[in-house]
């Protein structure tokens, strides 16, 4: 399908009112905030906290984590105003919480998650979804049956620039997509200090195996994600390696893990994620037989055409860029200035970030009863995929995808 012109520029307008979302809501809900309660305020719940501050729809009245020196900076962040808690269950008990942000380590998401909707609270909890199938299953009943909102953290689903690669995608820019590449490289343990040695397996829950599936679930699931979005698919397949090859440290997860799904329609998945060289960093790319679009970092959006594709319509009102001698289309949901040098990230300049933008709606969504866009049925393939992947790894066979598996009831 080619598009015209006059679409091009319908579709920026399009994006350039959804970019404006984030600011209509906030003021919506202006005069009637909603009081929130933070489970979990390491790493990834401080950036979630300091979202949630800085946002006119939310009041953040307290704070939860077992560790105080997590506790204590959570409670600076919110300028002493929130209450701390070492117990979930005594937060739990405050009757003038509405919704719950939970960020703990994975093992602890459903039973956490459940505990919260059956205390009438709306629950955003942090990706992968559950530490097993049968507990995102119990996560989505209980949800069901409460009555509460349930979302959860893949945050690719709230950045404006993987929504035009769909789009662009789904258009036909690429023509028909024959394999995807994704990765997450690093170079580095993946271990966080710790001050004291009876503290290890709580601050660095993700390198053991009764916490965390590793780079699986913490890393591939979220591109993995974006994977079955684009193609509005799930796998039929997949084989694996991996192994703790490097970092000889008592770690009980993979350090590198290399993967191969099969798709319908003979397209090919390869994912790859290693702790010892960064070169490439992480992002997704979608090859087609007209063309490619790459997304690198949570930011940038490349469109390559092939050379003997036709060009498009729009091509000419679009910004460019030179990467490595060829032309890229840089996808944008607004228009910027031209991009004047390789690996310039301009995708969500003078935007809010994803993370800010998924629990401003989350909060919509508390307000007005409204389905946030990755529910607990959105999340559950991206948990299935990972782990088949793992089952894959461990038997050293062709692990064979089971329909039922990918369904959340």
């Amino acid at each position: 399908m080619r598009m015209t012109r006059r679409e091009f520029l319908k579709q920026s307008a399009v994006a350039a009112a959804a970019a404006s979302f984030s600011t209509l809501i906030a003021r919506a809900n202006q005069q009637e905030k909603v009081k929130v309660g933070v489970i979990g305020t390491g790493a990834q719940g401080q950036n979630l906290l300091r979202q949630l501050m800085s946002m006119p729809s939310a009041e953040v009245v307290a704070v939860c984590d077992i560790y105080a020196p997590n506790r204590i900076r959570a409670i600076e962040l919110t300028q002493f105003r929130a209450q701390g808690y070492s117990d979930y269950r005594a937060l739990l008990e405050r009757k003038d919480i509405e919704a719950v942000v939970i960020a703990t380590p994975l093992h602890l998401h459903a039973p956490m998650t459940i505990d919260t909707l059956q205390a009438g609270k709306h629950v955003f909890c942090e990706k992968a979804i559950a530490y097993s199938i049968d507990e995102a299953r119990q996560m989505a009943q209980t949800a069901q049956r409460t009555g509460k909102i349930l979302q959860i953290g893949h945050q690719r689903h709230y950045n404006d620039t993987y929504h035009q690669a769909y789009w662009l995608l789904k258009e036909g820019t690429i023509g028909k997509i024959t394999h995807v590449r994704v990765l997450w490289h690093r170079n580095n343990s993946w271990r966080r200090p710790v001050p004291d040695p009876k503290f290890e397996r709580l601050l660095n829950w993700r390198l053991y195996k009764d916490y965390s599936h590793g780079l699986l679930t913490e890393l591939a699931s979220h591109q993995l994600d974006v994977v079955n979005w684009f193609l509005g698919a799930l796998p039929i397949s997949v084989m694996g390696y991996g192994g703790i090859d490097y970092w000889k440290d008592g770690r009980e997860v993979y350090d590198n893990v290399e993967l191969i799904f099969n798709y319908p329609g003979g397209v090919r998945v390869m994912y790859t994620s290693i702790t010892t060289n960064a070169y490439d960093g992480y992002g997704e790319w979608f090859f087609g037989d007209k063309g490619t679009i790459v997304l690198t970092n949570e930011t940038s959006g490349l469109l390559f055409r092939e050379r003997n594709a036709e060009k498009l319509e729009w091509e000419d009102d679009a910004n460019t860029v030179q990467v490595d001698g060829r032309r890229a289309v840089v996808i944008e949901p607004t228009p910027t200035r031209r991009a004047p040098q390789r690996g310039e990230q301009l995708a969500q300049q003078g935007q809010r970030n994803a993370y800010y933008a998924q629990l401003e709606h989350f909060l919509h969504c508390v307000r007005t009863g409204e389905q946030p866009k990755c529910t607990a049925a959105d999340a559950m393939p991206a948990l299935t995929c990972v782990l088949g992947a793992k089952t894959a790894i461990e038997t050293g066979a062709v692990y064979e995808f089971k329909p039922d598996e990918f369904r959340i009831t």
